[in-house]
């Protein structure tokens, strides 16, 4: 405390710092400080003046939701979001070491089967109970976290031999295979691990991929034992080969094309902006999503080649859409990571808006956190901050799933966050994710930054989020990404847009599946 004070009056600045202090009686408080030195002109003389605040229970609160973001609620591990960022520090941290970095990937066998045979409920304890043994079965100096549904994954120990890596994955799946007991029986699971060595030279996303197609070929041809990576697995990565070859011929043959999903104020849900979400029409006259051609959309050429087109279809289509929506504010267009680190992707961004005569605020740029988690923050920086200048809004993707989102309000040149849907989609029934919600909103507003809440598919998700304070929405309780022509019709043009079918309690009920899915 007197460090921080003398080292601010010796370089005469205000100073501003929190620390925790122990009272007599032995309790400890945290507690902020504040203040400055000021001359008193009639005297001369210098004075001291602070104060002191007791921010324990905002402390408090700070460490849960630190925690909350970080962790799987369900089994305690760290969640996938946080453990990408991990990987992303490691990966940077071996400084391109050969073998210093090791991935595996672990999917349990069998599981479909507890939910259906024993429920939900007992398919969740299971899953606890699993998480539990490979965290207890995993070195101390590895990383292990919930991937998502019954994957997990785990950092080796840094420069773990592939004997090691055996000696861990067979822990974890001899561990995993011991029956667990639920009322009404026992229920046994297995586990097929796939492994994926750092060569010193791919990046994070790599990483996971090789270990996910070591992972694939394990379930599928000798499920329950430990698969690495070699390079002929890649002939028969024909998920990749597919979707690569679609996204070229789609690009070849002008089947690429736009979709747009409104965003609205939840009040009255009228339209202030779309999301534009790439589409893909096959040969065969079957819509695809981004999804569907992800493996493709991870190189990236292909993906600044869809990125320009994006943003082509969005310019030649803003007149129409302004024309027919009053209160457009803007329309927004997804960036990729390949984008993010381009040396002249900004200046080519705004020399197209220039030649289509579409003003820069009227556009907004959302990125992911994974995205400025990127090697050279420096570059991502640089490029986002162009783009702000000029007039460019610019969104935070699925915020809230990492804490780190906090340091990126304070780095990087937001205007908006777009709360990720997974906490939405539990803001009625998860009371932790509803406070992180309400923290998340306040937080935004305090900094004067604007709020979009994503995947509102329930009436009740919509009226709790307005009582927090979120006023922008989008999602399935609103409307699918629609055609050019569907979101400019009549119709859509009042704000009273045709909302998807909803089940009795106002949940968005999925249509039966089409030749060409609009979604």
């Amino acid at each position: 405390m007197s460090s921080s004070i003398q080292e601010a009056l010796a370089h005469d600045r205000p100073f501003d710092f929190e620390t925790s202090i122990q009272r007599p009686d032995g309790t400890v408080r945290r507690v902020r400080s504040q203040g400055e030195r000021m001359r008193d002109d009639s005297t001369g003389q210098d004075s001291l003046i602070g104060v002191f605040m007791d921010i324990t229970s905002s402390h408090r609160d700070r460490i849960a939701l630190v925690h909350a973001a970080n962790h799987d609620l369900l089994t305690g591990l760290y969640n996938r979001l946080h453990f990408d960022r991990l990987l992303v520090e490691k990966i940077a941290a071996s400084q391109g070491q050969r073998g210093a970095l090791s991935l595996i990937l672990i999917d349990l066998d069998g599981f479909k089967d507890v939910n259906d045979t024993f429920g939900h409920l007992n398919g969740d304890y299971v899953l606890a109970q699993t998480a539990q043994r490979i965290a207890r079965a995993t070195p101390k100096q590895a990383v292990v976290a919930r991937w998502g549904g019954d994957e997990f994954a785990l950092l080796a120990p840094p420069g773990a031999s592939r004997e090691q890596l055996e000696f861990i994955a067979r822990r974890i799946t001899e561990a995993v295979r011991q029956d667990i007991n639920v009322p009404g029986g026992k229920i046994s699971v297995g586990a097929t691990c796939g492994v994926a060595v750092h060569d010193g030279l791919i990046e994070g996303k790599e990483l996971v991929r090789r270990a996910d197609l070591a992972l694939y070929h394990g379930k599928k041809y000798e499920p329950g034992q430990t698969h690495f990576y070699y390079d002929t697995l890649e002939r028969s990565n024909h998920a990749r080969q597919i979707a690569v070859a679609e996204v070229k011929s789609a690009l070849a043959n002008q089947r690429i094309c736009a979709g747009y999903q409104p965003i609205v104020r939840l009040e009255d849900k009228a339209i202030v902006g779309f999301e534009a979400l790439m589409r893909l029409d096959t040969d065969s006259g079957v819509r695809m999503t981004a999804s569907e051609v992800l493996p493709a959309l991870l190189d990236p050429v292909l993906s600044r080649e869809i990125g320009n087109r994006m943003l082509g279809f969005v310019c030649r289509d803003m007149s129409v859409m302004q024309a027919a929506h009053n209160g457009l504010r803007f329309v927004s267009v997804n960036a990729t990571e390949a984008d993010i680190l381009s040396r002249d992707f900004a200046e080519n961004f705004l020399a197209t808006l220039r030649d289509k005569q579409i003003a820069p605020h009227s556009v907004a740029l959302e990125v992911t956190e994974t995205m400025l988690l990127v090697n050279d923050t420096r570059r991502a920086q640089r490029v986002l901050t162009t783009l702000h200048d000029a007039g460019v809004r610019i969104a935070l993707d699925d915020f809230g799933t990492g804490f780190s989102s906090l340091s990126h309000l304070r780095d990087f040149p937001i205007d908006k966050v777009k709360i990720d849907r997974s906490f939405v989609e539990t803001i009625c029934s998860v009371h932790q994710n509803r406070m992180i919600v309400q923290a998340l909103i306040s937080m935004a507003h305090n900094l004067g930054i604007k709020v979009i809440a994503e995947g509102i598919e329930t009436e009740d998700q919509r009226a709790l989020l307005m009582q927090m304070g979120c006023h922008l929405g989008q999602g399935y309780l609103i409307s699918t990404a629609r055609t050019l022509r569907e979101v400019t019709r009549p119709a859509a043009t009042t704000g009273q847009h045709r909302a998807p079918p909803t089940d009795q309690r106002g949940r968005w009920k999925a249509p039966v599946p089409r030749a060409v899915n609009s979604r």
